[in-house]
Formats: structure tokens, sequence, C-alpha cells
């Protein structure tokens, strides 16, 4: 039997490079207070995408209460960040973006070069299409292929 998806990623090494790279460019994130907010006592009942969202609620917990602090911090470790845990990344603009658009929706554009923003951009799409159809248009001509892709799957 093939190896599960959700044994694969967001295991044990997986989250504490995760807090490495956060504390790298972060001194003070609480890579044990982050580590220990994952795997609470539910962790290993979750599913994938569950372990997605609960992570990037762990982020929420540990990163600057300012959004853009917390999504530069982001911006800055993305590159660093592989597998489905670069997933959590823009899941954390789905949840915590919606009152700053034009800071999320930028990030959202840069953390698809690195993972898959498409998800994450349809609650945004459902609230308000026209004024994100003004960035998707953008990002449609973008030199970036997977920024591109993005534009065009995302809608």
């Amino acid at each position: 039997m093939a190896e599960r998806l959700k044994d694969i990623f967001f295991t044990k090494s997986s989250i504490n490079k995760f807090g490495d790279t956060l504390k790298r460019f972060y001194p003070g994130f609480d890579k044990t207070k982050f580590a220990g907010l994952v795997f609470n006592s539910n962790w290993e009942s979750k599913e994938l995408k569950e372990k997605m969202r609960h992570t990037s609620r762990c982020l929420f917990e540990t990163l600057p209460k300012s959004y853009k602090e917390a999504l530069d911090i982001l911006i800055k470790v993305t590159p660093y960040i592989k597998g489905f845990e670069a997933m959590t990344l823009p899941d954390y603009v789905e949840v915590y973006g919606k009152d700053d658009w034009d800071l999320s929706l930028y990030a959202l554009g840069y953390f698809t070069k690195y993972s898959s923003s498409e998800f994450a951009i349809r609650p945004f799409l459902a609230e308000d299409p026209e004024r994100v159809m003004i960035y998707m248009s953008e990002w449609g001509g973008d030199k970036d292929e997977k920024v591109r892709r993005f534009a065009s799957e995302g809608c």
C-alpha cells in the first residue's frame, strides 16, 4: 500500500525545519511553542488539508499579531519552505488576510512561485471577483509560468 500524503508531509522533522527557518528570519519566534501547538492531542487524526489549516492557525499564535509583520516574515521564509508545508503560507493569507486585500493578493502572487495559491485565492474571488480579476489579469502576463498558471487555474 502506498504511503499516505498526510504521513509524508507535516512530520516532526518538517515542522522542526519549518520552525528553524522561521527562527532564522524572525529571532523572536518561539519554535518550541509552535511545535507544541502543532502536535496537539488530535494531530494524528487530522487529514492533510486539516494539518495545513491547523499549522496556519499555529503560525498565527506564534508570529507577530500585526498581519503585515507576520506576512513580511512569511515572505522571507517562502523560498526555504518546501512540500505541502509551503501550502501553509497561502493558507495563512486565506484565513487572516481578508482585512488587507492589497497586501494579501500581492503575497498570494508571490507564494504561488514556490507552492500554489489557487485554493487560497478562492474566498477572495467569491467576495469580490472584479477586484481579484484586476490582479489575475496582471498575473496572466507575468514572466513566471507559475504565476501565469495561478492566474488561469485560480479563477
